[in-house]
């Protein structure tokens, strides 16, 4: 019980896309192992009753067999549930194994969908399906996603179901010292290859209830989106917003260094927090319109001695209201966009701000962020003016009641030097949620970009997404 406990709490205090960092769930930490208590004396009734009913039905079924079937070893099929009641993650408790084996949790009868809204604990029979493995001190879980679809945009492009991800994570913990988290993605480019990314590898190591040291590649810590609501599992609309893709104004990927926790402030506000050093991004350069095309922050391992330093701070003054303010400053190396090996400068000086807003009253879900990144003039540069890219966005969502429909409205807006690159978009979205994590998403986009340029053309996108 204590290491399913634990488990529970290392998701809920990392800053995790598969369990969204939301303002209504960070918390301090041992509040946090309140609720989890609470809630794993539920899953233990729940598991409790699904193993009474495995054992009756393997002693009814022993009764008929023959003499020498009776003498021989019986196996059981152990069915373990799990579930997690936030309607923006999917499952979080790692299930209590014996004699250091793997058990897959699975549904008792997946024809069931909750009678709600998926923020709603549902009955037993709809619990999520996952890996778990448990050893005297280290524990493990398997969790990720999946989305298929279809998409047609109106323009010069055919339409295709070109929509095709697998995103599996991998979770170990060591006791209350140390937590390992992974997540690798397949996908398919255009022609058919599987592309195979390391999304984020890191290792974390507990110094008290209220910091986590963190080494590793890390999904970035500058504002929301990124960090916490890309997952297609969590994501209310089938893509990012304009500017939050790679390549734009949204910084992706890190690796270094990081301390992350939450804290509770005066009355009731509360805090949270990331602060992180890591190496530096890459910028390309078009040579021939000598203009920097975009930075590449993908999470470099070779930075040419260059670093960078910043954080997030998320202030949650009420519940279910969070307001973040992220910065960094350092410096990045230019390439040759043509040659994404020749380096044209060694170091630029850089830097990102950012603001995020997180509002969910009742069925409504608010959201809105900005996000800027800046590469300062260097009058003896190839590229000797600054260069600056700009995204922000705003989005309602609202959970009909007593339904499992949930339509989203999103604005969003993407400024860039290269001009084929900026677009603004109308983005209408409808969800039905079968279960708190499986959905079927449909949008359509109203894109205004560049003449003739892709970000001109409306697009129609429809996928199912599946979180485990």
């Amino acid at each position: 019980m204590t290491k399913r406990i634990f488990f529970c709490l290392v998701v809920g205090v990392m800053s995790l896309p598969l369990w969204t960092y939301a303002a209504d769930d960070t918390v301090d930490v041992k509040r946090e192992i309140a609720q989890l208590k609470s809630q794993i004396q539920k899953l233990e009734m729940h598991i409790a009753s699904a193993e009474q009913t495995t054992n009756s039905a393997t002693t009814d079924s022993a009764t008929d067999t023959s003499a020498s079937t009776q003498q021989s070893k019986k196996k059981t099929t152990q069915v373990k549930i799990a579930q997690n009641n936030n309607k923006d993650s999917p499952s979080t408790s790692a299930a209590n194994t014996n004699n250091n084996s793997a058990t897959l949790t699975k549904s008792s009868n997946k024809d069931k969908v909750p009678d709600s809204t998926p923020n709603q604990l549902p009955s037993p029979a709809n619990f999520i399906p996952h890996l778990s493995w448990q050893g005297p001190d280290i524990s493990a879980l398997m969790a990720g996603g999946a989305s298929a679809g279809f998409s047609k945009p109106y323009g010069n492009n055919y339409s295709s179901f070109n929509i095709l991800d697998f995103n599996p994570i991998f979770l170990f913990s060591y006791k209350d010292i140390v937590f390992l988290r992974s997540s690798v993605d397949f996908s398919l480019d255009d022609y058919g290859n599987t592309d195979v990314s390391l999304d984020y590898t890191n290792l974390n190591l507990f110094l008290s209830d209220y910091v986590v040291f963190g080494a590793g590649k890390f999904d970035s810590a500058l504002g929301y989106f990124t960090q916490n609501l890309s997952p297609a599992w969590i994501n209310r609309m089938p893509d990012a917003p304009v500017g939050f893709n790679a390549d734009q104004a949204a910084p992706q990927s890190e690796v270094g260094i990081r301390l992350q926790g939450a804290f509770p402030l005066f009355c009731d506000m509360k805090a949270n927090y990331i602060l992180f050093v890591s190496n530096g991004d890459q910028a390309f350069v078009d040579t021939t319109n000598l203009v920097i095309d975009h930075i590449g922050s993908d999470g470099y391992t070779n930075s040419f001695g260059n670093f960078f330093y910043g954080g997030r701070l998320g202030f949650l003054p009420i519940p279910k209201l969070e307001i973040g303010i992220s910065g960094a400053r350092g410096k990045v190396a230019l390439f040759d966009l043509a040659n994404s090996t020749t380096l044209l400068q060694r170091s630029r000086v850089y830097s990102v701000i950012g603001v995020d807003f997180s509002y969910k009253p009742g069925n409504w879900d608010l959201r809105a962020e900005y996000i800027q990144q800046l590469i300062s003039s260097e009058s003896s540069s190839i590229v000797p003016q600054g260069q600056k890219w700009k995204a922000w966005y705003a989005q309602v969502g609202y959970w009909i009641p007593n339904t499992k429909f949930e339509p989203v409205v999103r604005y969003s807006k993407f400024t860039a030097p290269v001009a084929n690159q900026e677009q603004r978009q109308w983005a209408f979205g409808l969800d039905y949620w079968f279960a708190p994590s499986i959905a079927a998403q449909a949008s359509f986009e109203l894109n205004k970009g560049q003449s003739a340029s892709n970000a001109n053309q409306n697009l129609f996108l429809i996928q199912l997404v599946f979180g485990f």
